[in-house]
């Protein structure tokens, strides 16, 4: 839908930069150098969490009663594929666990869990990729302790972690998002047309 408002690129295919022969394209990169003059005015956004099963089009509904700005999502969250960036629901995630593991149950790594020491202090961190044979040795007020703080990861268990990350997303503010998508537009096509081969020129659209 916003791809007649990209600003174009003109690349020279010419194998002379003095004597260019220019091919005008859509330059789907502005969309990152708007992305970043958005995400600086963080008091627009709100985190939200996708709901199992729920499109972007059911998120954009529940928010905005409009599905048809479930593309500010895919924006504001640098969503370029959805297959592999949107969450998956119960029954999607455990179909692709079961094509892409032979095995869903077998261990995939090993992580840290969380080591402190008498004094509260984080010995180690949760959550660090380590072997399986990964030990500690600290001070813990009268003796030197050695832990060994690792648990298993399935394949399954990390893709469900992956999946249930993927849940939590920024959105824009119901209240507003039409000033969101109006300011957006405009931005958009401000753009730049640059060169390629024969050096770099910003030209206002």
């Amino acid at each position: 839908m916003l791809l007649k408002n990209l600003p174009g690129l003109l690349y020279n295919i010419g194998s002379n930069s003095l004597d260019p022969d220019f091919l005008y394209v859509t330059n789907i990169w502005r969309r990152a150098e708007v992305l970043r003059e958005f995400k600086a005015q963080i008091s627009m956004f709100v985190e939200d969490n996708v709901q199992d099963g729920e499109r972007p089009e059911d998120v954009s509904t529940r928010l905005y009663r409009n599905p048809f700005y479930n593309w500010t999502l895919f924006i504001i969250n640098d969503i370029t594929d959805y297959y592999a960036q949107w969450p998956k629901s119960v029954t999607q995630l455990q179909d692709f666990i079961n094509q892409k593991y032979s095995n869903p149950q077998a261990t995939k790594h090993h992580v840290t869990t969380e080591v402190k020491d008498s004094n509260n202090n984080i010995i180690v961190p949760a959550g660090k990729i380590v072997p399986s044979n990964f030990q500690v040795s600290y001070y813990n007020g009268s003796t030197t302790v050695t832990a060994n703080p690792v648990v298993s990861v399935t394949n399954a268990m990390y893709e469900t972690e992956l999946n249930s990350k993927k849940q939590n997303i920024q959105v824009v503010k119901p209240k507003l998002i039409e000033d969101f998508v109006a300011e957006y537009k405009a931005l958009l096509v401000k753009g730049r047309v640059t060169t390629v081969a024969g050096g770099t020129s910003d030209i206002n659209m």
